[in-house]
């Protein structure tokens, strides 16, 4: 489907046009469409429609508008009911202003002007008119059409633009001077012209443009055209009156190193360069500055001698350089600096002052009017750099350091990171080397060398100067990870050295942490475990951390729920650990390494208990000081969801356990993962923990973790709803906690008897485990399990027809959940609560408990979606909302099927199949889904779900007519149901 709103409001389905009804239900879709894929509140709708005098039964004809839409669109589903608002479901490329500003975006990103042109107008193409033609006096709209009409107009000049530099100025013409009438107030515009003008040898009729468009800003603004039109009149007219007489003689300086010829990739920070710096400013006003930071190696000076090249045209007074060596040892004297500069602006060696501050002043006397780009290399602070900087605003400054320049007030600040892998790629194609090399090769010599510009050219420089070595003898070499940074070496240029000139300038705590760090499998990491590290306090730990990023030996990667995180780049990493096992004996580095898993270990702990209520089995292995780690976490977000952010990292840390040989360790973490991992699905990930982990136990007869990793194995399959293996691996836990005499874990073991059963209807004795179990550890102190147990007496009870002894059980268990605050208890069985009130016809009860759901619906993960859509289209269909309910259910379908999850898939069709939701035209299509409900329904060992489906699919069969059909279903049904005890 195609919606426009870049004009008059159309919407079509495979090309034919589709007739949208009234003006309101026009009006209604426009506002949606203003926000795609956002809910906007059915207040925000009747605002829209009435102003401020809506009818009483607004909401009433809002919904009939929203039930026309979705008739006229012939997709129930294209409009979607969420809480009190509506969204409207638009992929980009169906939406005609999505499509526009994507076009355009693709323009600026091309290198090739043409395609750049290209693409342009074909975004400009798809205007047929104001956005939202005919609405956009709405004040719901005026914003976005406004929006949109501005960003058309940024579009047209920026194709123009494109038209100027490829030559096109004639063309241009007749355009221009339409366009400088219809919108008289945009300088752009009016440069544009006067350019054309000019380079069509209408100097005159150039010059006469800018006198019009003068008096047009005077008479309608009352100011003075802007720098960039200034500029423009002064070198239309030949003008060099600005040129300071009383100076010495300069002449251009010069001063710029040779550009990359293989210079490729940073479009984007390139372009950022180039919108500040060629920005006109007054004399009086400060220099525009950009500073450029990163690591050693990423390209930082490269890139700023091409930008300054490219800005040659804009500083025609010169360009000045200078190597500040701010990484180095000694770095250069400003002072030294200032010496070379005023004899290169013409201030003879005996006329330089020797008094650092007399050097300045001279200095910014010189650079006053005039228009000089300062490029000042490799920095080391602020204060080296405070006598370069120019006073005017004629001038500009690039500024590169491997440290962040926060003192710098005004500057526009740039931090450089690795190349993509397709700009990577295209850098090695320069090499004449490579220009036959495959796209597989390529990539592998990429992730080698980590996308980092250095190490990509080194590569480069190796494989033309050793021309008997294939790109394989190269890739090899790399490959090995030990050897990696030596092989990184050619002639001057050595990956090594470069973050060595940042290393040697750390404090020795800084240092150390650094290469303890380096020790770590985890890609990124939190502060906790900087401080386990160390075994330092976390202020301590916030500071050399602090240190550094700041000259970029670290990166923050992230603040997941407000949490800082810190990775190094690969080859980063790998210096930093070359160096740890340079300068630290291998019992510090095996110390370092256990306390952050340690720590990680505490970490899991906390997030354990906070979605089961208490961690029931005994723990082993060392903790690194809790305190701390509780400490560093941010106060009111789930610890399950801040372990999400540790999902690489605790697979890695299993693994390096594992390595190590750490047994206790290495089963715990890998258990430790098992909250997250059941709550956000993460399946391989916890096979894989598992596996490393079991193997480990089994080899060093760890009955005790091979036990409890069987019960974390018999959680996977449960989740994965293969219930009958997981059944078999909790039996097995439970022979082996017996065997061990861990009364503890069989209790553990215990608690997940009741869940096997119920699917399997069996479940009368669901009801008595989960009560023998109930007691057994409610008795023992573990109130949380208890209640977990004892969940699936409730579940058992609502499957069996009882829903009044369910509603029983689970009011107690929802209470007893708010009682100790186990929040995923709440969610789920406050689902299960509202399903029992509506078995017994209580539909007020259900609406309540299902509004509490949604509150706790995120600390199930991602089944929470499943959880409440379901829910509260069960509701919907009870109270006969037929039209609602059956978007909600569908939703649920939707993301039961997102999360691969049979069961609740099966569960959903259950009432999504209920022949009341369908008009007679619409059953051969619903017989279809439940003809694929009970396929489904059949892949899982679970007879109630199967019995259900078979159900609905007879009663829809007998619907359609087809009672054959439907008497041999809703036997196969009582079949299965008589299996149920």
């Amino acid at each position: 489907m195609d919606f426009g709103v870049l004009g008059p409001l159309t919407a079509s389905r495979a090309g034919l046009a589709l007739e949208l009804g009234t003006p309101k239900g026009r009006l209604l879709l426009a506002v949606l469409l203003s926000r795609p894929g956002r809910l906007v509140a059915e207040d925000a709708l009747a605002d829209a429609l009435w102003g401020e005098d809506p009818p009483k039964s607004a909401a009433k004809n809002v919904q009939t508008y929203v039930h026309r839409l979705r008739q006229r669109l012939g997709d129930p589903d294209r409009i979607v009911r969420e809480g009190a608002g509506y969204l409207v479901r638009a992929a980009r490329d169906e939406l005609d202003s999505a499509r526009f500003e994507d076009l355009a975006g693709r323009a600026r990103a091309a290198e090739d002007p043409a395609e750049a042109r290209r693409l342009f107008g074909e975004a400009l193409v798809l205007w047929r008119g104001p956005a939202f033609d005919g609405f956009a006096d709405v004040p719901a709209l005026t914003a976005e059409a406004a929006r949109l009409d501005e960003l058309r107009l940024g579009v047209l000049e920026e194709r123009i633009d494109v038209d100027l530099r490829l030559g096109r100025h004639g063309e241009l013409l007749g355009e221009l001077t339409a366009l400088t009438m219809q919108h008289p107030l945009r300088e752009r515009m009016w440069a544009q012209l006067m350019l054309a003008l000019y380079r069509d040898g209408r100097r005159a009729d150039a010059l006469q443009a800018y006198l019009q468009v003068r008096t047009v800003l005077a008479e309608e603004t009352g100011v003075e055209p802007g720098q960039q039109l200034r500029e423009l009149h002064r070198v239309v007219l030949g003008d060099e009156s600005t040129v300071d007489t009383a100076a010495p003689e300069t002449g251009i300086v010069r001063m710029l190193p040779p550009a990359l010829g293989d210079f490729t990739g940073q479009r984007a920070e390139l372009a950022r360069i180039e919108e500040v710096l060629r920005t006109g400013r007054a004399a009086e006003e400060p220099a525009a500055v950009v500073t450029i930071s990163g690591t050693g190696g990423i390209g930082k000076t490269a890139l700023v001698v091409q930008a300054a090249h490219r800005l040659r045209p804009v500083y025609p007074d010169g360009q000045l350089f200078a190597a500040l060596a701010g990484a180095r040892a000694q770095p250069v004297d400003p002072a030294a600096v200032l010496g070379r500069f005023l004899r290169a602006l013409g201030v003879p060696a005996t006329a330089v002052p020797d008094d650092q501050e007399e050097r300045v002043a001279l200095y910014r006397g010189l650079l006053a009017e005039r228009r000089i780009l300062v490029v000042l290399d490799d920095a080391l602070d602020e204060e080296q750099l405070a006598p370069l900087m120019p006073a005017s605003g004629t001038c500009g400054v690039l500024v590169t350091a491997r440290v962040r320049l926060g003192g710098l007030g005004g500057a526009h600040r740039i931090e450089l990171r690795e190349m993509s892998e397709v700009d990577s790629v295209a850098m090695l194609r320069h090499s004449d080397r490579l220009t036959s090399a495959s796209q597989a090769e390529l990539a592998e010599l990429v992730r080698l060398c980590a996308r980092l510009p250095l190490a990509l050219r080194i590569a480069g420089s190796l494989l033309v100067s050793r021309p008997h070595w294939r790109l394989a003898d190269l890739v090899s070499r790399l490959a090995d990870e030990q050897h990696r940074l030596d092989a990184l070496r050619y002639r001057d240029l050595e990956v090594r050295a470069s973050f060595g000139l940042s290393y040697q300038g750390l404090r020795p705590e800084a240092r150390r942490l650094f290469r303890l760090l380096g020790l770590l499998e985890a890609p990124d990491f939190p502060l906790w475990a900087a401080a386990a590290a160390l075994d330092a306090e976390l202020r301590t730990a916030r500071e050399l951390l602090d240190e550094l990023v700041d000259v970029h030996l670290l990166d923050v990667t992230g603040t997941p729920q407000g949490q800082a995180r810190y990775g190094f780049h690969d080859l980063v990493r790998a210096y930093a650990r070359e160096r740890a096992e340079a300068e630290d004996p291998v019992r510090d580095r095996h110390e370092a390494v256990g306390r952050v898993l340690a720590a990680l270990l505490v970490f899991t702990d906390i997030a354990d208990r906070d979605h089961m209520g208490e961690n029931i089995f005994e723990r082993e292995a060392a903790r690194w000081r809790p305190e701390r780690v509780a400490a560093s976490l941010p106060p009111a977000v789930p610890p399950v969801k801040l372990l999400d952010a540790e999902r690489v990292p605790l697979v890695a840390g299993v693994r390096q356990a594992a390595d190590l040989g750490w047994n206790e360790l290495c089963w715990e973490l890998a258990v430790g993962g098992q909250a997250l991992f059941e709550t956000e699905r993460y399946f391989d990930d916890w096979q894989e923990c598992y596996d490393i982990a079991m193997a480990l136990a089994t080899a060093a007869g760890n009955v005790r973790g091979r036990a409890r990793l069987l019960i974390s194995m018999a959680g996977l399959r449960y989740t994965r709803r293969r219930y009958g293996p997981s059944e078999e691996a909790n039996t097995e836990a439970m022979r082996l906690f017996e065997q061990a005499g861990d009364q503890r874990g069989y209790l553990e073991a215990l608690t997940n008897a009741p869940f096997f059963l119920v699917p399997g209807g069996r479940l009368t004795e669901a009801v008595v485990a989960g009560r023998e179990a109930f007691e057994r550890l409610d008795a023992a102190g573990q109130a949380a399990a208890a209640l977990h147990a004892y969940s699936q007496v409730g579940l058992a009870h609502l499957q069996a027809g009882q829903p009044e002894a369910a509603v029983e059980v689970l009011t107690e268990i929802v209470a007893g959940a708010r009682k100790l605050g186990i929040r995923t208890l709440i969610a789920r069985d406050t689902y299960w609560l509202g399903q029992a009130h509506l078995a017994c016809g209580r539909q007020a009860e259900a609406e309540e408990a299902f509004t509490e759901l949604i509150e706790f619906a995120g600390d199930i993960g991602s089944s929470g979606g499943v959880y409440t859509a379901h829910a509260w289209g069960c509701l919907h269909l009870a109270r006969g909302e037929y039209g609602e309910a059956r978007s909600r259910l569908r939703e649920a379908v939707a993301a039961a099927q997102a999360l691969h999850d049979p069961m609740f898939e099966t569960r959903v069709f259950t009432d999504l199949l209920d022949p009341r939701l369908y008009a007679d035209h619409e059953l051969p299509a619903a017989i279809g889904e439940g003809e694929h409900a009970v396929a489904v329904a059949r892949g899982i060992d679970y007879p109630y779900l199967l019995a259900g489906v078979l159900d609905q699919l007879a009663r829809l069969r007998a619907a359609a007519g087809d009672e054959e059909a439907a008497r041999h279903l809703a036997g196969e049904a009582a079949a299965v149901r008589a299996k149920i005890r």
